[in-house]
């Protein structure tokens, strides 16, 4: 890990994670080391105003302005020409790395909100936008460096201190009005619902990035734990997803059933048995 000073050098690509105070700093670091395991190999930067687990990161920036949305200033100050920004309240499961690809031919990517008919994914920012173009859920975005992107973060900060209360609003209208190329992930690169899954068998690719505000929640002096959020059982299948998901291991052969598919689960018991 290095403490940056001046301006670091440019990279091809990396993750970087923005956190204001000590109580997200320390979420973010559970973060990291997910993003870390799952997507080894590619640089991780943190952008803070508060102490972190320095070993979780290759570089920490120190915040230039503390206020409620590090991650603009994350994505402007990255020192990568590729980059993707994570909130800290996510838990990584599986390999993301291939965003990076994508960003290779796009300027932008981004997965859909998913609860969208809830008010806050309603809500526009100067205009109405039809339903087909939805809000983009901003909690992992990726960026190709770019005068266009970053004149786009930068109408959002302007927006965001001219009174704004959220992100996403001006963001669905900003790449609306936009000629950018954006990219939309599938709903398992930023898992905000877990009932897709919770219900789902291995026909569905497995979530890679599990995301939940209440990853905000401390037990015992620590970040709770995708288990004590979401319960062992769910766990467990998600484990048994990410084995089965092809697109993650191309030699996988299982299959696993939704969870309360008393029939897959026997015939998966059966197929055992003769194999």
């Amino acid at each position: 890990m290095t403490t940056a000073t001046g301006t670091p050098a440019t990279a091809p690509c990396g993750f970087v994670f923005g956190a204001s105070g000590d109580r997200f700093a320390k979420v973010a670091d559970r973060a990291a080391r997910s993003l870390r395991a799952a997507s080894p190999g590619i640089p991780i930067d943190i952008y803070t105003d508060s102490p972190v687990d320095e070993s979780a990161y290759d570089m920490v920036h120190a915040l230039d302005k503390s206020w409620f949305r590090p991650k603009f200033e994350a994505l402007l100050r990255s020192r990568f020409e590729r980059t993707v920004y994570l909130d800290v309240d996510i838990v990584v499961v599986g390999d993301i790395s291939d965003i990076f690809d994508v960003l290779e031919r796009f300027d932008v990517a981004l997965a859909h909100v998913q609860n969208r008919n809830q008010k806050f994914a309603r809500k526009t920012w100067r205009k109405p936008i039809p339903n087909a173009f939805p809000q983009f859920n901003g909690g992992l975005l990726g960026i190709r460096r770019s005068p266009e992107v970053t004149e786009m973060l930068m109408e959002c900060i302007a927006a965001l201190e001219a009174g704004a209360p959220k992100d996403q609003p001006v963001l669905r209208e900003l790449i609306y009005d936009s000629s950018l190329r954006v990219a939309t992930l599938p709903p398992e690169y930023n898992s905000r619902d877990r009932a897709l899954w919770q219900h789902g068998s291995s026909r569905l690719t497995a979530p890679r990035v599990l995301h939940a505000s209440r990853f905000m929640r401390f037990k015992n002096g620590k970040p709770i734990t995708p288990e004590q959020l979401y319960g062992r059982a769910f766990m467990r299948h998600v484990k048994n997803l990410l084995a089965e998901d092809r697109t993650l291991n191309p030699d996988a052969t299982g299959y696993v059933p939704r969870p309360y598919d008393l029939g897959g689960r026997l015939g998966n018991l059966f197929r055992i048995r003769r194999g």
